[in-house]
C-alpha cells in the first residue's frame, strides 16, 4: 500500500475464487433416505442405468461439499437435490447457501451443473451479515410468472443499477449436463465503467453470502403421470459453484488475514480499520474518511491536538470552518478547545509553552475559583494557604462561613483537632468525634494514662465493666529508715543476699548484674495497680553520673522489662541531692520489653511473683555511690477514710454463670470448664440432672434420690425411670421377680425386665424363651415349667420363633416341610421329611402350568406325578409326545402333520413344530420345494440348476425351465438369444448391431412364409389352386383365394400360448413379489419405502394379469369363417376387419407384454437389491458357523438325553429291587422296627428316586440354558462380523479411490490450467450469441474427446481392478490380525501418548524458555551492534585526541621555548650593568616582553591554542565517560548473554559465543 518512497498508494487484494474451499449449504440433498437415481441418456452415467444416493455411503454420497471443491471435468464430483419423487419441484425450492466470511466485491458467480439446467432459478446475495436477502439475477424462462419480472430489462443512465435481471438465457433443458450460468455482476450497468465513482454499483458489487434458490426443474413434460421411474430421472446437481472477486478493503488493504477471533478480515493499511477498513483509526480523523481509488488514496491523517488528547472524532462543520475536521475529545494537561489550544476555566499557565496548571483555588474557603497569573488565590477570614485549602491553627471543618473551632477533651485526645474534619485525635482506647468517652471494653478515662482509658480484665470472661466505687488509693511503701525492709541482692547464679545498707537508703550502684529483689508486699495480687506509677527515689552523690535503672517483672509464666517513664538524664536532680525515677505499670508504655498483650500484663499483675530494681553503668565508674533511698506503689484498697478515690478499679458486668467484681467466681450451678482450672477458666452449667450439686472447682456432684453416675445420669440397680426429668421420684423399684434389674422401653414407657431366669423371657419373664414351651406364671392355667421344642430338626435353630411358646408348635418348618413337629411334606411337595439330610427331604413338585391339568403345586406325595393333558408326557408334564408339539395351557400338543412324502419322520421339533425335511424340501410340514428347486416327491425336490447370470432369480418352473433375464434363452437361460452376444466381461448378453436386427427380421418373414406354406400344404388338396407363390414373393394375399381357416386357428392357438405364457409369468413374477415382501418383513416394518414400491409393482402385476385374462376370455369369441377353399367366397371385409382385430389384439398382447416385462424387471431389480442387502457372504458363513453350533448343542443334547435314558432303566431297576427287598424284610422287620419307620425308610428311597429325576430335570434346563447362551454368543458372532464386512466394503473403496486418484492424477495439471484459464478469461462482459455459438461448437468437440477419453481411462481402470476381489478378501483376512494389532497398538498408543503429552509440555515450556531467550540474544545483538558502532566512533574520537596530543606537544615546545627567552631576559635584568645605558637595557628587555606578551595574551596564538584545547580536552573527557559507561554495559551484557547461552540446552542449535 505504500511506494518505494514511502508514499501511500491505492491497494487492492488478489483477485480469486471465494467460494473454493467454502463449506456451502443446502437446504436438500438425496441419500438421506437412500434413493435411486436415473440420469437422461446423454448424461454423465446414463450408460449405469439408474444409481443410488446414500449419504451414509462415501461413494455414494452427493453433499454439499462437492459444491466448492476442486472441480475435474474428467473425474467429477456433485451436489445433489432429492429426486422430483421426493417432491422437488416448484413451487418447493432447493436452496444453496455459501457463506464467504466477510463482504466480498463480486465479480461473477458461475455454476456448472452436472444435469440440465433448472428451468428457472435465481442468485440473491446479503450485503452483510444481518442483512436481507437481495435479488442478484434471475434466470427462468417464464420470468413474467415465476418471479413477476420482466425478460430481458436494459437500464438507462440515471436510473437505479441495483436491480437484478431475468432472463431465459440459460434455461433451455439442453444441455442435458454440464451447463455452464456465468453471472457477472457489472454486466448491463451503464456505471460499471466509472465504477469508482458509483457508490451505488460499490454496494451491488459487496456480498457477505450467496444463495441460489433452485425453483422449477426442466422436464420432457413426461413428469404429468408421476411415474416414480420418470420422476427419478428429474433432480438438481451442480458439479462447481464458483464466486470470482476481491476481499472488500475499500482500497485500504492488499490482503484479508484471520482475526484474533478466527474471523477473515482486512490487514488495513493508510490509518485505517475494522473487517472491510471502512473507517479510519480513532485517532486519524482530521478528515473524512473516504474509498481508496487511483486518482485518490484517501489516507486517514492524524487529529492536530498539540499533544493533549489521545480521542477525535470528525466534525464536519469544523472541517468546513478550518479545514481540520478532528475534534480532539478529553484533552489532558487541563486544556480545552477544539484542538485542546488554551487552558480549562480555573487554570493558568505561566506562559503559552508552560503546561497549564490548575488554581485549586477551595471553593469553600476562596472568594473566587479563578487565581492569578502565578496561581494565588483570594481567602476567607479564618482560612489560610496558597490556595486557600486549610484552616487556622485552633479551627476545623472549612465550609461556606470559613472554619470553626475546635473542642477536643483534654483527657482523651492528643492534641488539637484535623482542621478539615474536625475530629480530634484520641488515644487508643477513647473514641468519640471529641475523644470524650472510652472505647466497649474500657473505662475510666484519665489524661494521664497514655492510652486514655484502661482496658476491662475481668479474668477474660466480661469486655463490660466501669469504675468501681468504694475503693481508695494506697501507696505500697519502703523508705528503708528501719533497715532494708526485706529487699534482697540477687546475684547472677540466683544467689540471695542482703543489700548494702545505710540510714540513706540501699545502695543501688551494682555490680556484676546484680539487682535488687523487692519484698512480699509489693508481690501478689497487683492487679489494682495497672497503670499506676512504681517510683524509685535515688541519692545521687555531688558531681555523680545517675546509672541506667530499669524495672524487671515475673509472674504467671511471664516475664517483661520497664524503663523508666522518662529518660534519666532528662530528670532534675533536686539540691538535696535527690531524684525520682517512675516506671507506669501499663502496656501502652513504649518502655515495656517484651510487648504484652494487655491481658497478659494484668495476667501477670494478678500474681507477680517477683519484683527487680536493676542497673546498668553507662561510660566510666562514678566517683560516688548511688543510693535507692525509697519505693513507692501506687495502688487501692477499700474505702476506709477520707482518702481520694481510686477511679482505676473496675466492676465488671458478668455474663450467666459468673459472679464477683472481677468475674472470678462461678455463680451457683455452674462448675469450672476444667476442674481446678482457677478463675480465668469457663464456667458451665452443673450437670447434676437436679438429683444433687456440684463442686464449682471439680464438678463433682454429689447423687441422691437413687440415682448414680458422674452427672446423676442413671438410676441406681433395681431401679427404674429417668434421672433427667429433674424430679425426687424419678427412679421406682424393679417390678420384677427377685428384684433383678429392669428398664424401660423409651417409646412407651413400659417397664422390662433384663434378667429373667434360664428359660424365661418377657418385659415380666412371664414366657419361654425363643425354641421353649410352656407357661412359667400360670398365666393361661396351671404353671408349666418351660421346655424344648421337638420340630424334627426341620427349622433353624439360629431363627427365632420357630415354635409356639405355649403349646410347642412348630411355627417356622424349613425344606417344605408341615405338622405340628414339622414331620410332614407340604402340599406342592413329595419326599420324606424326616430325611437326615436337606436335599433328601421334600422337592417341590414343579409341575408344568402348560401340560399339566391342576395346578402346578398339585403331585403325588410319593413320587411327584403331575396329572398331564393329552399328548403330554414327563414327571412335570413340560413336553410333549413324540409326534406333537406345540404345548399349550389347557389344550396339550398337537399333531406334527408332517408331510409323508417331504419329511423324514413323523416327528417334529417339539416348540416350533418343524418337521425334518427331504432335501429340497422347506416348511414347517415339509409341504414345498425351497427356493431354487422343483418337482416335489418322495425323493425330495431337485435344483433348478438357473444360471446366475441369465436368469432372473434362481427358482424355476414345475417343467425345470428358468424365467431368463432380457437377452437369454434356453431351459436354464444359460445361453444369448438370436441376435445376441456375451459381453466381453462375461457379465450379460448385449444386443448385435442394427445391421443384425435387419438379417433376424428377414429371417423371421421367411420362418412365418415356411409356417405358412407347411400348414396350407398339409390342409390342401390336389382341387385346389397352387396358391403359396405370392406368399414367396412376399405379397400379401389378395381375395379370398388363399383363405385358411387352419391359418386362423393356428394364429388363435399361438396367441392363446402366448396369453397363457404371459399369464403363467405375471403369476411367477407375482410368486417372487410376495417372497420379497416376507423377506422384506413388510407385514411388520410399516410403510417403509421398500415396501411401497413392492406394493405398487404388486397393483401393476394385477392389473396386467387382469388384462391378459381379458384379452384370453375375448379371443376365443372371435367368429373365424369355415368354408371351404374350393368354395368360392367373399369375406375380404372380414378378412380386412380379422387383421385389424387382429392388430389390435396384438398391439394389446405387446403392451401387456412390455408391462409385464417392466413388472419382471423391477421385481427383479429388488430382488436383487434385497438378497443384496439381506444375504452377505460373511453373513452366510456365520449363519452356517452358527447352524454347526447349534447342531452340535443338539446333539450334546440328544447324547445327554441318551446318558438319561440309559440310566434312568438302572435307576428304575435299583428301585424295584429295593421294593422286594423291602418286601423280603418286612416280616422279619417286623418285630425290630415300627411300621413308621418302614414307612419312613420307603419315602427316603422314594425321594432318592425322585431327587434323582429333579438331577435329570435339572440337568435339562442346564442344556436348554446352554443352548440360548451358545445362540447369545452366535448373535454376538455375526455382530462382530459386521465390522469385517464394513472393512472389506472400506477395502475395496479405498482401492478404487487408489485408482481413481491414479486416473485423476494425469489430469489434475490440465485441469489447473482450464480453471486458470477461465478465471483469466472471464470480463465485466460475456461474448456475443455468435461468438457463444461458436465456444459451444467448440466444447461439443472437447466434450466428444472427452467422453472417448473418459471411456479410455474407465476400460483401463476397469483392468486395474482386475484383481480388487482378491485384494479385498486378502483385507479381509489380515482384518483380524489387525483387530489383534489394534489391542496392542492401542496400548502402546495410549502410554506414548502420556509420554508425548508429557515430552509436548516440556518442550512447551522448554520452546517458550528459548523463544525468551533467543529474543533476549537477538535484543542484545542488536545492542552489540549499537555498541560497535559507538565504539567505532569512540576510535574517532581517540584519533581525533591523539591529533590534539600532538598539538598540544607542539605548543609545550613553543611554551618552553617562550619560557627560556623570559629567563634569558631575567638573567640579563639581573646582571644589569649600571656603567650600560639603562633605558638601553629597558628597551631591548621591553621589546622581549612584548613580544612574549603577543604571544601569551588574549588575542596570542598559544592562548587561543590553550583555550581550543581545553574546550576539546573538556568535551574528550565528557565521551570518554559516556565510553566507558557504554563499555562498562556491554561487558554486562556479553556476561548476561554468555550465561544464558550456558543454561540452553545441550540439544538446542550451536551457538557462537560472543567475542
Amino acid at each position: 500500500c505504500y511506494d518505494g518512497s514511502g508514499r501511500a498508494q491505492r491497494c487492492l487484494p488478489e483477485f480469486e475464487n471465494a467460494a473454493f474451499g467454502r463449506r456451502a449449504e443446502a437446504s436438500h440433498t438425496c441419500g438421506d433416505p437412500p434413493e435411486d437415481f436415473c440420469p437422461h441418456v446423454g448424461a454423465p452415467g446414463s450408460g449405469m442405468q439408474c444409481q443410488r444416493c446414500d449419504a451414509a455411503d462415501p461413494l455414494r454420497h452427493h453433499n454439499a461439499s462437492y459444491l466448492t471443491d476442486f472441480h475435474n471435468p474428467d473425474d467429477s464430483t456433485w451436489w445433489q437435490s432429492p429426486s422430483m419423487a421426493f417432491g422437488v419441484q416448484y413451487p418447493t425450492s432447493v436452496n444453496l447457501t455459501l457463506r464467504l466470511g466477510k463482504a466480498y466485491e463480486i465479480t461473477y458467480v458461475r455454476l456448472k451443473f452436472h444435469t440440465s439446467r433448472p428451468e428457472s432459478f435465481a442468485i440473491y446475495k446479503r450485503s452483510r451479515a444481518d442483512g436481507p436477502w437481495e435479488p442478484y439475477q434471475y434466470y427462468s424462462a417464464s420470468c413474467w410468472k415465476t418471479y413477476g419480472r420482466p425478460e430481458g430489462q436494459h437500464l438507462r443512465p440515471g436510473e437505479d443499477e441495483r436491480v437484478a435481471f431475468c432472463t431465459s438465457e440459460f434455461s433451455d433443458i439442453s444441455p442435458l449436463s454440464g451447463g455452464n450460468v456465468a453471472f457477472s455482476t457489472l454486466e448491463g450497468r451503464p456505471s460499471a465503467y466509472n465504477f469508482e465513482e458509483s457508490p451505488g454499483l460499490q454496494e451491488w458489487v459487496t456480498s457477505t453470502e450467496i444463495l441460489v434458490s433452485l425453483d422449477r426443474l426442466n422436464t420432457f413434460g413426461d413428469d404429468i403421470f408421476q411415474d416414480p421411474r420418470v420422476l427419478r430421472c428429474y433432480y438438481y446437481a451442480v458439479s462447481d459453484f464458483s464466486v470470482g472477486g476481491r476481499c472488500k478493503c475499500n482500497g485500504h488493504a492488499s490482503e484479508c488475514i484471520p482475526n484474533e477471533t478466527g474471523q477473515l478480515a482486512c490487514r488495513c493499511q493508510h490509518n485505517t480499520t475494522g473487517t472491510d477498513c471502512e473507517r479510519c483509526l480513532p485517532f486519524f480523523q482530521d478528515r473524512p474518511w473516504a474509498r481508496g481509488t487511483a486518482e485518490a488514496v484517501n489516507e486517514c491523517l492524524p487529529c492536530n491536538c498539540h499533544g493533549h488528547a489521545e480521542e477525535c472524532t470528525f466534525d464536519r462543520e469544523l472541517f468546513r470552518a478550518t479545514g481540520h475536521g478532528g475534534r480532539c475529545h478529553h484533552c489532558r494537561d487541563h486544556t480545552a478547545g477544539p484542538f485542546c489550544e488554551r487552558c480549562e476555566e480555573n487554570y493558568y499557565r505561566w506562559e503559552p509553552r508552560t503546561p497549564c496548571q490548575p488554581c485549586d483555588c477551595h471553593p469553600a474557603g476562596s472568594l473566587r475559583l479563578q487565581c492569578d497569573n502565578s496561581g494565588t488565590c483570594a481567602c476567607k477570614p479564618t482560612v489560610t494557604g496558597w490556595k486557600c485549602d486549610r484552616c487556622l491553627p485552633g479551627f476545623h471543618s472549612l465550609s461556606e462561613g470559613g472554619c470553626r473551632p475546635c473542642t477536643c477533651n483534654v483527657a482523651g485526645s492528643l492534641g488539637t483537632c484535623d482542621p478539615r474534619s474536625g475530629r480530634c485525635p484520641c488515644k487508643e482506647n477513647v473514641e468519640g468525634h471529641l475523644c470524650a468517652r472510652c472505647r466497649p471494653g474500657t473505662f475510666n478515662l484519665q489524661p494521664h494514662n497514655p492510652a486514655g482509658c484502661s482496658p476491662c480484665f475481668c479474668y477474660g470472661h466480661s469486655k463490660v465493666c466501669r469504675a468501681a466505687g468504694g475503693f481508695q488509693t494506697h501507696h505500697i511503701l519502703s523508705d528503708f529508715h528501719q533497715g532494708t525492709g526485706g529487699w534482697r541482692t540477687r546475684g547472677t547464679g540466683a544467689s540471695e543476699h542482703p543489700p548494702r545498707w545505710s540510714p540513706s537508703g540501699v545502695l543501688l550502684g551494682l555490680e556484676n548484674g546484680e539487682e535488687l529483689s523487692a519484698p512480699e508486699q509489693f508481690l501478689g495480687d497487683q492487679r489494682l495497680s495497672y497503670g499506676q506509677p512504681l517510683t524509685l527515689t535515688l541519692r545521687v552523690p555531688p558531681g555523680g553520673v545517675l546509672p541506667h535503672v530499669h524495672l524487671r517483672l515475673e509472674g504467671a509464666g511471664l516475664a517483661l522489662t520497664l524503663q523508666p517513664s522518662s529518660p534519666s538524664s532528662s530528670q532534675a536532680v533536686r539540691p538535696s541531692g535527690q531524684l525520682q525515677l517512675q516506671f507506669l505499670l501499663q502496656e501502652t508504655f513504649e518502655g515495656v520489653d517484651p510487648p504484652l498483650p494487655t491481658f497478659h500484663f494484668q495476667r501477670l499483675l494478678t500474681n507477680l511473683t517477683a519484683l527487680y530494681v536493676g542497673t546498668s553503668t553507662r561510660g566510666p565508674s562514678p566517683p560516688g555511690q548511688v543510693i535507692l533511698s525509697g519505693v513507692r506503689l501506687t495502688s487501692a484498697r477499700p474505702q476506709q477514710g477520707l482518702f481520694p478515690s481510686a477511679s482505676w478499679v473496675e466492676m465488671c458486668s458478668c455474663p450467666q454463670g459468673y459472679t464477683g467484681q472481677f468475674c472470678e467466681f462461678c455463680a451457683p450451678g455452674y462448675k469450672r470448664e476444667a476442674p481446678q482450672g482457677g478463675p480465668y477458666a469457663n464456667c458451665i452449667p452443673c450437670t447434676c440432672n437436679e438429683h444433687g450439686t456440684c463442686d464449682p472447682n471439680t464438678g463433682i456432684c454429689l447423687c441422691g434420690h437413687h440415682t448414680e453416675g458422674p452427672s446423676c445420669e442413671r438410676c441406681a440397680p433395681g431401679f427404674y425411670g429417668n434421672p433427667f426429668v429433674g424430679l425426687a421420684d424419678d427412679c421406682q423399684p424393679c417390678p420384677c421377680p427377685g428384684r433383678s434389674a429392669c428398664t424401660t422401653i423409651p417409646q412407651s414407657g413400659e417397664v422390662v425386665c433384663t434378667h429373667c431366669p434360664p428359660g424365661q423371657r418377657g418385659r415380666r419373664c412371664e414366657t419361654c424363651e425363643d425354641g421353649f414351651f410352656g407357661d412359667p406364671l400360670g398365666l393361661s392355667g396351671a404353671p408349666q415349667p418351660c421346655r424344648r421344642c421337638q420340630c424334627s430338626g426341620n427349622v433353624d435353630p439360629n431363627a427365632v420363633g420357630n415354635c409356639d411358646s405355649h403349646s410347642g408348635r412348630c411355627l417356622r418348618c424349613l425344606h417344605h416341610t408341615t405338622g405340628a413337629h414339622c414331620e410332614l411334606c407340604r402340599e406342592g411337595f413329595y419326599g420324606s421329611a424326616l430325611a437326615s439330610r436337606p436335599e433328601d427331604k421334600c422337592t417341590p413338585c414343579s409341575c408344568d402350568p402348560q401340560g399339566s391339568v391342576n395346578e402346578p403345586t398339585s403331585c403325588d406325595s410319593a413320587t411327584g406325578q403331575c396329572t398331564c393333558l393329552p399328548h403330554v408326557t414327563g414327571r412335570d408334564c413340560s413336553r410333549c409326545s413324540p409326534g406333537f408339539y406345540d404345548l399349550q395351557p389347557g389344550r396339550g400338543c398337537q399333531s406334527c402333520k408332517c408331510h409323508p412324502l417331504g419329511s423324514l419322520e413323523d416327528q417334529c421339533h417339539p416348540k416350533n413344530g418343524q418337521c425334518p425335511c427331504r432335501p429340497g424340501v422347506i416348511g414347517r410340514a415339509c409341504d414345498r420345494c425351497q427356493l431354487g428347486f422343483f418337482g416335489f416327491s418322495v425323493k425330495g425336490c431337485r435344483a433348478c440348476r438357473c444360471s446366475p447370470l441369465g436368469a432372473v432369480s434362481a427358482q424355476c418352473h414345475e417343467n425345470s425351465t428358468c424365467v431368463c433375464r432380457p437377452g437369454f434363452v434356453g431351459y436354464k437361460c444359460d445361453r444369448c438369444r438370436d441376435n445376441f452376444f456375451l459381453t466381453a466381461d462375461g457379465t450379460g448378453c448385449e444386443e448385435c448391431p442394427s445391421c443384425y436386427s435387419l438379417v433376424k427380421e428377414e429371417a423371421a418373414k421367411l420362418k412365418a412364409r415356411l409356417t405358412v406354406m407347411d400348414g396350407w400344404m398339409l390342409g390342401s388338396d390336389c382341387g385346389s389352386p397352387w396358391g403359396p407363390v405370392d406368399i414367396l414373393q412376399g405379397e400379401a394375399p389378395r381375395g379370398d383365394a388363399y383363405q385358411s381357416h387352419r391359418l386362423l386357428q393356428g394364429s388363435r392357438e399361438a396367441f392363446l400360448g402366448q396369453m397363457m405364457g404371459l399369464e403363467s409369468a405375471v403369476k411367477s413374477a407375482r410368486e417372487q413379489l410376495q417372497v420379497l415382501s416376507r423377506s422384506a418383513n413388510c407385514a411388520q416394518a410399516g410403510s417403509q419405502k421398500t415396501c411401497i414400491q413392492l406394493a405398487e409393482l404388486g397393483a401393476v402385476l394385477r392389473s396386467s394379469e387382469e388384462e391378459i385374462q381379458h384379452a384370453a376370455r375375448a379371443l376365443p369369441s372371435l367368429v373365424i369363417p369355415q368354408e371351404g377353399f374350393n368354395l368360392p367366397t367373399n369375406w375380404s371385409h372380414l378378412a380386412t376387419e380379422a387383421r385389424t382385430l387382429a392388430r389390435s389384439h396384438r398391439d394389446t398382447a405387446a403392451k401387456i407384454e412390455a408391462t409385464a416385462q417392466r413388472a419382471l424387471r423391477a421385481s427383479n431389480s429388488s430382488q436383487a437389491l434385497l438378497w443384496d442387502l439381506l444375504d452377505g457372504s460373511v453373513a452366510r458363513k456365520t449363519q452356517q458357523e452358527l447352524e454347526d453350533r447349534y447342531q452340535e448343542v443338539q446333539e450334546a443334547q440328544a447324547a445327554l438325553g441318551m446318558a438319561v435314558a440309559e440310566v434312568l432303566p438302572g435307576a428304575t431297576k435299583a428301585l424295584a429291587t429295593v421294593g422286594r427287598a423291602v418286601r423280603d424284610m418286612a416280616p422279619r422287620l417286623a418285630l425290630l422296627v415300627t411300621p413308621g419307620s418302614l414307612k419312613s425308610q420307603a419315602r427316603d428311597l422314594g425321594s432318592k428316586v425322585q431327587t434323582l429325576d429333579q438331577t435329570v430335570a435339572q440337568r435339562e434346563r442346564e442344556v436348554t440354558k446352554a443352548t440360548e447362551a451358545l445362540q447369545a454368543v452366535a448373535r454376538a458372532a455375526l455382530q462382530k462380523t459386521e465390522p469385517f464386512t464394513q472393512l472389506r466394503h472400506e477395502a475395496t473403496s479405498s482401492l478404487t479411490r487408489a485408482s481413481l486418484a491414479v486416473k485423476a492424477a494425469t489430469v489434475t495439471v490440465a485441469g489447473a490450467k482450464t480453471l486458470l484459464a477461465d478465471l483469466e478469461g472471464i470480463k465485466p462482459r460475456f461474448p456475443q450469441p455468435r461468438e457463444q455459438a461458436a465456444l459451444q461448437r467448440r466444447a461439443g468437440v472437447v466434450k466428444n474427446r472427452l467422453l472417448v477419453d473418459t471411456q479410455r481411462k474407465t476400460k483401463q481402470a476397469e483392468r486395474m481392478l482386475g484383481n480388487a476381489a482378491s485384494l479385498s478378501s486378502g483385507a479381509k483376512k489380515k482384518s483380524r490380525e489387525a483387530e489383534l494389532l489394534a489391542k496392542d497398538n492401542a496400548k502402546l498408543a495410549k502410554a506414548l501418548l502420556r509420554e508425548g503429552k508429557q515430552g509436548h509440555r516440556r518442550a512447551s515450556r522448554l520452546a517458550s524458555q528459548t523463544h525468551g531467550t533467543l529474543r533476549q540474544a537477538s535484543q542484545l545483538v542488536l545492542t552489540s551492534g549499537a555498541r560497535r558502532r559507538e565504539l567505532e566512533e569512540a576510535e574517532r574520537v581517540v584519533a581525533g585526541l591523539s591529533a590534539m596530543e600532538q598539538q598540544i606537544q607542539e605548543s609545550r615546545i613553543t611554551l618552553e621555548k617562550d619560557i627560556k627567552a623570559l629567563s634569558e631576559l631575567l638573567v640579563r635584568l639581573g646582571s644589569l650593568d649600571t656603567h650600560r645605558a639603562p633605558s638601553q637595557a629597558l628597551n631591548e628587555t621591553q621589546r622581549a616582553l612584548e613580544g612574549l606578551k603577543l604571544q601569551l595574551g588574549s588575542q596570542g596564538t598559544l592562548q587561543q591554542k590553550l583555550r581550543r584545547l581545553e574546550q576539546e580536552s573538556e568535551q574528550q573527557e565528557l565521551q570518554i565517560q559516556i565510553f566507558e559507561s557504554d563499555l562498562a554495559g556491554i561487558r554486562a551484557d556479553k556476561q548476561n548473554l554468555e550465561a544464558i547461552l550456558r543454561s540452553l540446552p545441550e540439544h538446542c542449535a550451536s551457538w557462537q559465543g560472543p567475542e
